[in-house]
């Protein structure tokens, strides 16, 4: 069994490697692993010996430590072991790389690594992110520690637990190792918007390519527009048009409204109709019309049904309701007539009738109306959500107060999603 060792990467580059009798090798110029379980295994470290570079497998291994490496064969037998493609270097691909914290929900950079033995195996454990990786591999951390030491204080490790940690590169293929989507999809889109937020263009692409559309278009939904725009862009047209259906009508108009004509028509015709027709709709209004700001997913039912009925029909309409705070209650015509809440519809007799229970005087406005107004009748009246009726009185969206925040105040909600 190999004695027990933890070392870091900064440790272990440059170190002397002897054979079996202590005749030197060479130096380690890198250190290999291998994907397996939840901490990446070391099947090698790369030795720079005088005329050539070789790969010395683990088997090859007696001794693995900050001092130095030793080997249990002679210097003649050594032959560089034969890699599969599998493996990935760990100076080379991982130090100084930008990687996705999943823990703590932000992008952070390498500056060492962590080995631990674990049982007869080298294990990758950790990612150090602190300062006092940097001044390790730059051969100073023990004078640094002192000097520390004089004032009482400490140079702590700020390490992360590479189970917590996803790799994020320019080249996923390359390196081997892809965003695991069962880690992210542990985050809030909030979380995952801020950690899109902090990448490159090349890395945000590839991050979206790894997610599944319902989780793509809820974190496109928590950024900027520009950043969207690009994201968008940067897929392919089939799967930007499919992200788009899943989000709501208003928020994938608003992310149109900012793309060229020919590129918003362009994805539009990828859409199914359904959706495209609605959110073609929301495009015709002007910026400063209410009709701008609604969102056409909303929860309307016919006055003659009763509480049970209405019940059983929330069931299967709520999933595609953006809110159902409120139920608002139709005619023949689909005018509005009235409202209720979810409270007063629970707490109603089964057989009760919507029209019995609903409230017919209803704050609303109209969908050409001035923007201005939504927001005073929402901020006057404490409302979540505010409907919107066209003309000719028929219930057309609603206006939720999320989207009464973006519009009154858009440099506060990037604060508060950005900070």
């Amino acid at each position: 069994m190999l004695p027990f060792t933890e070392v870091f990467i900064g440790e272990l580059i440059d170190k002397l490697v002897i054979d079996k009798i202590g005749n030197k090798v060479g130096r380690v110029t890198d250190v290999l692993i291998v994907p397996e379980g939840s901490f990446p295994r070391v099947c090698g470290v790369q030795v720079k010996r005088r005329w050539e570079t070789v790969v010395i497998s683990d088997t090859n291994i007696a001794m693995l430590n900050k001092q130095i490496v030793s080997l249990n064969i002679v210097r003649e037998s050594i032959q560089s072991a034969e890699l599969n493609g599998n493996e990935f270097f760990l100076r080379r691909d991982l130090l100084d790389r930008q990687i996705v914290d999943i823990d703590g929900a932000k992008v952070v950079r390498v500056n060492d690594l962590k080995i631990t033995q674990v049982n007869d195996d080298f294990r990758l454990v950790a990612v150090d992110i602190g300062f006092r990786g940097l001044v390790r591999r730059l051969g100073v951390e023990r004078p640094l520690k002192k000097m520390v030491s004089w004032f009482a204080k400490s140079l702590p490790e700020k390490l992360i637990s590479w189970d917590y940690v996803d790799l994020i590169t320019q080249d996923l293929s390359a390196i081997k190792l892809s965003v695991s989507q069962g880690k992210l999809a542990t985050l809030h889109p909030y979380d995952i918007a801020q950690i899109v937020s902090e990448l490159g263009t090349q890395e945000r692409s590839a991050l979206f390519q790894t997610m599944d559309m319902e989780r793509a278009a809820e974190t496109l939904v928590e950024m900027e527009t520009d950043m969207q725009i690009s994201i968008l862009e940067g897929m392919s047209k089939d799967r930007a048009a499919d992200i788009l259906e899943m989000m709501a009508s208003d928020d994938a108009a608003d992310v149109l409204n900012e793309m060229t004509n020919e590129k918003a028509e362009e994805l539009l015709d990828l859409m199914e109709h359904d959706e495209a027709r609605e959110v073609k709709d929301l495009r015709e209004y002007d910026d400063d019309e209410a009709g701008s700001l609604m969102t056409t997913e909303f929860i309307a039912l016919p006055k003659h049904l009763t509480a049970d009925e209405t019940i059983n029909k929330l069931r299967q309409m709520a999933p595609e309701a953006e809110t159902i705070y409120y139920i608002y209650v139709t005619d023949a015509d689909k005018h509005l007539a009235g409202v209720l809440s979810l409270r007063e519809l629970i707490i109603a007799s089964p057989e009760t009738k919507l029209e019995v229970i609903m409230r017919t005087k209803v704050m609303s406005v109209g969908d050409e109306d001035p923007v201005e107004d939504c927001i005073s009748m929402i901020r006057k009246y404490d409302l979540l959500a505010l409907p919107v009726v066209d003309s000719e009185k028929e219930l057309v969206g609603i206006i939720t107060v999320d989207d009464v925040i973006d519009a009154v105040m858009p440099q506060r909600r990037r604060m508060l999603k950005f900070s």
